[in-house]
């Protein structure tokens, strides 16, 4: 640490926030610790629980920050600027929990049969809020790149498609006369009905590249000041 400016000191300090987040939050929902209620809003025991792009995207952000302070404390380099690997990572995994975030905000918890806030209780209260802002404030203002590319504002997609090919062919494979069974389409995207699935997909993927695109802009503005 003593050899890193201290915009990096800050990111490290940030990123070893979001692994010990992202730790204690899969863990409780693995185990069913609840300290906030008896809420299981979005929430499974044991490895079911990642069957959600919110586990999954969590856990993902979580691990890329692990790396990222490996990074920095054991390779200290002249420039503070992340190579395009890492910052390809950083910016997925902050594009991946952004989704998660805003869709629980402006979708999931506003369509809510019980509290708006159930969707930010124990497990869910890192995962749904907490993770993603320090994840936002980290790779906006303290995680700069050396010259990215705009280009690179599209690997920002790669957790939502990923995640695609597991969700879609989940759905299709459980119809019931035709109908989308709610317990396999758990988002509830779908709760139009299936034909709205050349609607929902292609919107997905269209704004979670606005926020990759956002947040690929805001970083090459404030991370290098």
């Amino acid at each position: 640490m003593a050899n890193l400016r201290k915009r990096e000191k800050v990111a490290v300090v940030l990123n070893c926030i979001i692994f010990i987040f992202t730790l204690f939050a899969t863990i409780a929902m693995i185990i069913g610790f609840h300290f906030m209620g008896d809420i299981k809003v979005l929430s499974s025991r044991n490895f079911k629980a990642f069957k959600y792009f919110t586990v999954d995207s969590n856990v993902f952000a979580g691990l890329i920050s692990l790396v990222f302070v490996i990074y920095k404390l054991c390779c200290p380099q002249k420039k503070t600027e992340l190579p395009v690997p890492l910052y390809i990572l950083k910016l997925a995994a902050t594009t991946g929990v952004t989704l998660t975030m805003m869709v629980t905000v402006f979708f999931l918890a506003p369509r809510s049969t019980t509290t708006y806030f159930d969707y930010f209780k124990n497990s869910n209260l890192f995962m749904h809020l907490l993770t993603p802002l320090v994840c936002i404030i980290s790779f906006i203002f303290f995680e700069p790149a050396e010259n990215p590319k705009f280009p690179l504002s599209f690997t920002g997609l790669i957790p939502m498609v990923l995640y695609a090919f597991f969700y879609i062919p989940n759905v299709l494979l459980h119809l019931e006369n035709g109908k989308v069974l709610g317990a396999y389409d758990w988002y509830g995207f779908l709760f139009a009905g299936l034909n709205t699935i050349w609607f929902v997909i292609p919107l997905l993927l269209v704004v979670t590249w606005i926020f990759a695109l956002g947040l690929w802009a805001l970083n090459r503005k404030f991370a290098k000041k």
